[in-house]
Parts: structure tokens; sequence; C-alpha cells
């Protein structure tokens, strides 16, 4: 086992877990942009005139579009 020195006032706890280090806001707006992608690349593929890669697409650029001020205040704040 590795042993990691920390400063004497240091109390935070030895993680190399990323999501323990993001915030819950962060992980909301992940997951409004995946919910996002996914709507859009059923419906893309559900469509006559489009195609699974043109719904995706736009499924994933609505997605971060409508998420991007939960993702920037997660990552501001990490």
């Amino acid at each position: 086992m590795r042993r990691v020195c920390r400063a004497a006032g240091d109390s935070s706890p030895l993680s190399g877990i990323l999501a323990a280090a993001m915030p819950p806001v962060f992980w909301l707006g992940l997951g409004i942009a995946a919910t996002f992608f996914l709507i859009g690349a059923v419906s893309g593929a559900r469509s006559r005139t489009a195609s699974l890669r043109t719904g995706a697409a736009m499924g994933g650029y609505l997605g971060v579009m409508a998420a991007f001020p939960l993702l920037a205040i997660g990552l501001a704040t990490s």
C-alpha cells in the first residue's frame, strides 16, 4: 500500500475517484445532455428522412446547449 503525505491541517479524504471531486450540479448537466443525445438518436433512427447519425448529432448539440450552464457551474466549482 502506498502512503501519501498530507499537510498537517488537511482533513480531506484521499481519493482518486473523479466522481467524488465533481459537484452534483455537473452530473445533473451531464445527465441532461446524455438524455437529449439519446432522444435525438432514437428519433433520428425512427425517422424516414433523417438518420441515426444526424439525430445523434442534433441531440448532442441541443443537449450540450441546454445543459451548458450546469456543466459550466460544475466545472467552475470543482
